[in-house]
C-alpha cells in the first residue's frame, strides 16, 4: 500500500516562515517611518517647500502606509497558521479515532498485531515495522510481528539482524519515544545496516510497559518528525490497550478451552446450573451416561431439560437441593433409552458464595459396568470356584471375554477316574467313614488334575471327571490331561501308603481327545460347566475297561502326545455303542 506523503506539515512550517520574515520586515520598516516622521514633522518642518523635504514627506507616506499593510498581511498569516494548526488537530484527532475504531475491530491476538502495524506504517509512512512484546514468563523482550509498507509479513530474522536493537531496549527501559536519523547521533545500527530514519514509541497500558513499536526507513532521511512522533506515541497508548486486551482475551479463551478439555476428560457426568436453575455446564461423559444433547439441554431450566427422564429423578433431586440448599447422594437403576438397565450414583451439591445459593453441581458416577462387573464375577465363582484352580478362576474374572457359557464347539480332552472296590467298602465301612475316605482321595486328585489347568466338570458316585482346554484355552491340553493321570495314581498310592490295606483301593483312567460341546447344562435354577459328545463318551468307556491303575489313551489323545510317553498298544477294543474297536494305549510312563 502506497502512502502520500502528509502536505500539511510542510505547509504549516511554510507559514510560519512567512510569518516571521514579515514580522521582520515590519519592524525594519516601522523604525525606518519613525526616523523619517522625525525628519518631516520634526527636524525639516519649517522647510517644507525645499523638493527634498517633500521626498522624505512623500517616503514617509509609503512607509506609513507599507508598515499597515504588513501588520494587516502578518495577522492574515496567523489566522491561516492557526486555522491551519487547529485543521490539523483535529486531522490528527480523526486519524487516532479511526484507528481506536480498527484495532476495536478485532480480539484476535494475530489480527490485532497485524492491524496495529499496518495502521502505523501507513500513518506516519515508514517503510518497515515491528512490535517486540515483553514476555510476562521471562520478562525478555520478543520478535512479535514485523510488516512492510506493502502490507507482507517479515521474517523474524529481520528483527533478530538488520534493525537498531538498542533504540528498542533503550524505548522500553525508558519508557519514552525516540526519534533518530543518521544524520543525527547515529547508533551502530543504523551505521551498519544503512538506515536513515528511526522511530520508536513504547507500549504502555495500566503502568506497565508491555512492549514497543519501532518502524524506521533505509531509503529516506528525516522522515519523520515531532508530530510524527506524539501521533506514534498517541497511536501506541490504544495499541497497547489493544494488545493487552487481545492477550487476555486470548488467555481467557486458553483457560476456557483447558476448563472443556477438562469437564470433556472427566469420566463422571458433570452438570451445573445457575441460581436460577438453568444448566450452564453439561459435559460429554454426561451426555452418554444420560443419553442427552448438550446444545438441547445448555441454556434450559433443569425441569425442561431432564422431563424426558422422569424414571431418573432427576427434576426431584435438582428441585430439593435447589430449595434445602443441601447436598448428598443417592443410588439409581434405572432404564436410559439407547443404554438399557444402568446403575448411577448421583452426587448433588447446592453451590454457594458468602452464604448465597449460586448454583446446583451434580457429579454423576456411571457404575453399570462396575455392577455388572461384579454380577460377572460372582457367577464365574459361583460356577468355577468349585471346579478350576483359583488362579484360572482369577484369570476368567479379569477377563471374561474368554468364557463362552452359552455353549461352543471345541477339541477337549477328557479325562476319567473311577473307584475300584468302593462296593466293598460300603458294605465293610460306616457311610460316614466311606465319605471321609472318598474325600480323601478326591482331593489329592483334584489337587493333581488342577496343577495340570484341568477342569473338574462332575463327580458321579465314585468316578471323576476332568476337561482340558476349557473353560480356558491350552495348547498341550492332551499332555496336560495325561500328566495329570500320572500325578493322580502317583498322589493315590503315597496316600494309600499311611491307610489299613484293608481300606485301599484302586483306580482306572480313561483319555480321550476330540470335539465336544462345552458350556452350562441343566435347568434354569440349576447349572454346571461341563462337555457332552462322543468324546466324553469314549472316555467314559475307556476308563472302564482299564485294570487297577492302569490309565489308557485312545488313539486320538496318543497321537499328540507320543514323543513324551512310554505306552503299550493294546488289542482292539470294542465298547459299547461303537461299531468299530477302539486302538488304546496303556501308558507305561512319561519319557
Amino acid at each position: 500500500m502506497t502512502v502520500s506523503p502528509d502536505p500539511a506539515p510542510k505547509t504549516s512550517s511554510d507559514l510560519r516562515f512567512i510569518g516571521e520574515t514579515l514580522q521582520r520586515i515590519s519592524h525594519v520598516l516601522h523604525e525606518h517611518t519613525h526616523k523619517l516622521e522625525q525628519a518631516v514633522e520634526g527636524t525639516y518642518a519649517s522647510e517644507g517647500g525645499d523638493p527634498r523635504v517633500k521626498l522624505l514627506a512623500d517616503a514617509l507616506n509609503v512607509s506609513r502606509s507599507a508598515d499597515l499593510e504588513l501588520g494587516r498581511v502578518n495577522q492574515a498569516t496567523r489566522r491561516v497558521l492557526l486555522t491551519l494548526q487547529e485543521q490539523l488537530s483535529n486531522s490528527e484527532l480523526e486519524t487516532l479515532y479511526e484507528i481506536a475504531q480498527t484495532l476495536n475491530s478485532t480480539l484476535q491476538f494475530d489480527e490485532v498485531l497485524r492491524l496495529v502495524m499496518d495502521r502505523v506504517i501507513e500513518v506516519v509512512g515508514a517503510e518497515r515495522g515491528f512490535i517486540v512484546l515483553v514476555n510476562p514468563q521471562t520478562a525478555q523482550l520478543e520478535f512479535t510481528i514485523a510488516r512492510d509498507k506493502q502490507a507482507r509479513t517479515i521474517g523474524e530474522g529481520a528483527f533478530e539482524y538488520n534493525i537498531s536493537r538498542s533504540t528498542v531496549n533503550n524505548v522500553v527501559k525508558t519508557r519514552k519515544p525516540m526519534l533518530s536519523d543518521n544524520g543525527h547521533d547515529p547508533t551502530k545500527s543504523m551505521m551498519a545496516y544503512d538506515i536513515r530514519s528511526i522511530m520508536c514509541a513504547p507500549l504502555i497500558v495500566r503502568g506497565n510497559c508491555i512492549g514497543a513499536v519501532y518502524v524506521d526507513s533505509r531509503v529516506k532521511a528525516n522522515l519523520f518528525n515531532e508530530k510524527d512522533r506524539d501521533l506514534l506515541l498517541g497511536f501506541c497508548n490504544q495499541a497497547a490497550i489493544a494488545i493487552d486486551n487481545a492477550r487476555l482475551f486470548s488467555k481467557v479463551n486458553e483457560d476456557k478451552q483447558y476448563m472443556d478439555n477438562i469437564f470433556a476428560s472427566i469420566a463422571n457426568g458433570l452438570i451445573t446450573t445457575d441460581a436460577a436453575g438453568m444448566i450452564t455446564t453439561f459435559n460429554n461423559a454426561a451426555r452418554y451416561i444420560l443419553g442427552l444433547d448438550p446444545v438441547k439441554v445448555v441454556g434450559k431450566h433443569y425441569r425442561e431439560a431432564f422431563q424426558v427422564l422422569p424414571q431418573v429423578g432427576l427434576v426431584e433431586l435438582l428441585q430439593r437441593a435447589m430449595q434445602e440448599h443441601g447436598h448428598g447422594t443417592i443410588d439409581v437403576d434405572s432404564v436410559i433409552p439407547g443404554r438399557g438397565m444402568v446403575n448411577l450414583e448421583l452426587n448433588i451439591s447446592s453451590l454457594r458464595d458468602q452464604g448465597t445459593h449460586i448454583g446446583m453441581a451434580l457429579v454423576i458416577d456411571d457404575r453399570t459396568e462396575i455392577k455388572r462387573s461384579k454380577a460377572e464375577t460372582k457367577q464365574i465363582r459361583d460356577i468355577f470356584g468349585r471346579y478350576v484352580h483359583p488362579n484360572v478362576v482369577q484369570q476368567l474374572i479379569e477377563d471374561p471375554r474368554a468364557l463362552n457359557l452359552g455353549g461352543e464347539t471345541k477339541e477337549i480332552t477328557v479325562l476319567y477316574g473311577d473307584i475300584r472296590g468302593y462296593t466293598r467298602l460300603s458294605e465293610t465301612m460306616a457311610p460316614e467313614k466311606v465319605m471321609d475316605l472318598l474325600n480323601g482321595y478326591w482331593e489329592k486328585m483334584v489337587e493333581a488334575i488342577w496343577n495340570q489347568g484341568g477342569t473338574v466338570t462332575a463327580f458321579i458316585g465314585d468316578a471323576l471327571m476332568a476337561i482340558f482346554n476349557a473353560p480356558l484355552p491350552q495348547e498341550d491340553h492332551a499332555l496336560c490331561a495325561v500328566r495329570a493321570a500320572v500325578g493322580m495314581r502317583a498322589a493315590v498310592l503315597e496316600y494309600q501308603a499311611n491307610i489299613s490295606r484293608e481300606i485301599q483301593v484302586s483306580f482306572g483312567f480313561g483319555i480321550n481327545t476330540g470335539l465336544a460341546v462345552i458350556g452350562n447344562l441343566g435347568s434354569g435354577r440349576m447349572q454346571n460347566y461341563t462337555a457332552i459328545g462322543d468324546v466324553v463318551n469314549v472316555a467314559s468307556r475307556l476308563q472302564g475297561n482299564a485294570s487297577d491303575n492302569d490309565i489308557l489313551l485312545n488313539r486320538s489323545t496318543f497321537i499328540k502326545v507320543r514323543q513324551y510317553v512310554r505306552v503299550e498298544l493294546l488289542p482292539p477294543m470294542s465298547v459299547k455303542n461303537r461299531t468299530e474297536p477302539l486302538e488304546v494305549f496303556r501308558l507305561k510312563g512319561l519319557v
